[in-house]
């Protein structure tokens, strides 16, 4: 049967009145709005005449008379008419709408307006233990909903949070339940979500898990033997590895013997070769990972073990022989795989040393060298800084005090990045250099705030394949070289001198820059959780210990100031007078934190 004028038809499960008929149809609907659709698009299920769509109304069966019409068409089928007169007794507009609600609804009937079939009890049975069970569901839901919003959660919501939870630690990136409470599915604001209601507290830190970094033991590579190999005896040089107290893994140390500078570096790449299990693994890390909770080896604690310098009564090594040309420039004199016999100073120890030998030889061939940086340039930057531990329940913040004995070390480290990078140019070795351009004018400052400037100024340091002036350390050339236990590429640059000295096949151009491209995430990764590490638990030290004390005004840009509390290395931002000097003091009073957005709030006493 055709559609006609004025007829009744379904248009996307709604009623609607056919009010022209041409190439298209032309409908009415219930809202008095006007479509013109195709047939084929429309169920008819009464001719009409239809003169307005108010007349359907709501009509509703007698139960009785459904139950009778499923027993009269149990073993047959009929029409949409011939429903409407079971159920109904009559046909009319709002009699076939009612019926056609009844089959699409699909509890008692299901088929077409054509070709209507009685569901069993059966089926009509379990179709209402569904919707029993969606509602109690949809209830559930309802009722989670406002236990999260009121922070009133039962222990079985558990199971349900663990959404949320995944969003925070950055494991999925969409929430059924955040997007209920109209939340933005981002990590931090689950990060607040989940502080609110109480499901995570103030210890729970996510950035490691954020940055997909596992800091459960992992099944580790096998680590070989030390390879048979001669090696030069320098047990009889009184050599230190100078490190923080308690470092467990010391991979540089340092002798003097006449007027040269020692350099003594874990001879990792004696035992990981290029593209081996170990290399790999270590690859993966990109660096050790240093947090307040926990160190993250970048390879397994065995090979710290076995090649940390002073572990051992003798400790393999790979040798630097470093001197000072005319123009305090380090040169490589000798380079050699060697047995060396290790002591471990804390900064604290050799400072109380650096006017005894061998420290003051070094400590004097150190300083030329920091003077030749500094005509050619080299800015420095004495921020404060310290080192955030967590034991057990207790966080300590350690300041890292301006010893001359660090200034020391990081010279003589320095030192060999300068001399090992003059080597591989001379000898044509494929390393990753270390290069910085700084093209504004960057003048040293004593003070904090000009400090900070400085730090602003300075571009971050380039990982390239050709040597290039490193302008902030006041070197024509530079690489890192003396930490192959914990940073990677150190320990390519190890294998390469290894190879070289072996007249082993060096790893070329292109495999050196897909090395460093490789690292170049994870490095940075690891560098972004290891800074929100540390100010998430300098926040919660500050909470615990419900924190007052000194600041500086570093910078200020209108009425908004920049602060650094020295005693623990913290940056704030506050509101201050316009006429606020730099490097002003203020006191403050630490007056709690968001942890989800690593903000901490102040009072200025």
């Amino acid at each position: 049967m055709g559609i006609k004028l004025n007829s009744l038809v379904v248009y996307k499960h709604n009623p609607a009145r056919v009010i022209s008929i041409g190439d298209k149809l032309e409908i009415e609907l219930l809202d008095k709005s006007t479509k013109r659709v195709r047939s084929k698009d429309l169920q008819l299920i009464h001719t009409g005449p239809v003169g307005s769509l108010n007349i359907l109304g709501e009509l509703f069966p007698d139960p009785d008379d459904v139950k009778d019409s499923l027993e009269l068409i149990r073993e047959d089928s009929v029409s949409l008419s011939d429903l409407s007169e079971l159920v109904f007794g009559k046909n009319t507009p709002m009699t076939a709408w009612a019926s056609w609600k009844l089959l699409y609804d699909g509890l008692y009937f299901t088929g077409s307006v054509d070709k209507i079939e009685a569901r069993t009890e059966k089926e009509i049975a379990e179709i209402l233990s569904k919707r029993k069970s969606k509602i109690a569901e949809g209830q559930a839901r309802k009722d989670l909903l406002e236990r999260i919003k009121s922070s009133n959660l039962l222990p079985e919501d558990s199971k349900s949070m663990r959404e949320i939870e995944q969003v925070a630690l950055g494991q999925v990136l969409k929430s059924r339940l955040m997007q209920d409470l109209k939340q933005e599915q981002v990590p931090e604001k689950a990060h607040a979500l989940l502080l609110k209601t109480g499901f995570w507290d103030s210890s729970i830190n996510p950035y490691p898990q954020r940055f997909s970094i596992d800091l459960k033991r992992q099944t580790e590579p096998d680590i070989p033997n030390l390879p048979e190999e001669d090696r030069r005896d320098l047990t009889h040089l009184e050599t230190f590895a100078i490190d923080d107290e308690g470092c467990n893994d010391p991979d540089d140390a340092l002798s003097f013997d006449n007027g040269f500078l020692w350099v003594h570096i874990a001879d990792v790449a004696a035992i990981v070769q290029p593209e081996s299990e170990l290399d790999l693994f270590a690859a993966a890390r990109g660096t050790n990972l240093y947090i307040p909770e926990t160190v993250v080896s970048m390879l397994p604690v065995g090979i710290t073990r076995k090649l940390g310098l002073g572990l051992g009564d003798v400790s393999p090594a790979l040798s630097l022989k470093i001197k000072l040309d005319n123009e305090s420039s380090a040169k490589i004199e000798e380079m050699v795989p060697s047995w060396v016999k290790v002591k471990q100073l804390s900064y604290e120890e050799a400072n109380n040393q650096i006017n005894t030998e061998p420290l003051k030889s070094i400590h004097n061939i150190t300083r030329c060298f920091r003077e030749k940086r500094l005509f050619n340039g080299a800015v420095e930057i004495n921020l404060p800084e310290v080192k955030v531990k967590k034991r057990d329940n207790e966080i300590v913040v350690i300041p890292i005090l301006p010893l001359e004995s660090r200034e020391l070390v990081a010279d003589a480290m320095l030192m060999a990045g300068e001399a090992v990078a003059g080597f591989a140019i001379a000898n044509n070795i494929c390393i990753p250099f270390v290069s910085q351009n700084i093209r504004e004018n960057v003048s040293p400052s004593e003070n904090l705030a000009g400090m900070f400037a400085c730090r602003r100024k300075l571009r971050p340091a380039v990982l390239q394949m050709t040597p290039g002036k490193h302008s902030g350390l006041g070197l024509e050339y530079y690489t890192r070289v003396t930490s192959p236990l914990r940073r990677y590429l150190d320990l390519v640059v190890h294998q390469q001198l290894r190879a070289y000295l072996n007249n082993d096949l060096l790893m070329d151009e292109e495999t050196i820059s897909n090395k460093i491209y490789g690292v170049r995430t994870v490095v940075g990764n690891n560098v972004m959780v290891e800074r929100n590490a540390n100010r998430h638990w300098t926040l919660v030290y500050m909470d615990s210990v419900k924190w007052r004390g000194e600041a500086i005004l570093v910078d200020k840009y209108e009425n908004k100031g920049t602060f650094i509390i020295p005693e623990l290395a913290f940056e704030t931002r506050l509101a201050i007078d316009k006429g606020m000097e730099l490097n002003s003091k203020a006191m403050l009073s630490f007056n709690g934190c968001d942890l989800s957005t690593l903000t901490g709030y102040f009072t200025c006493l």
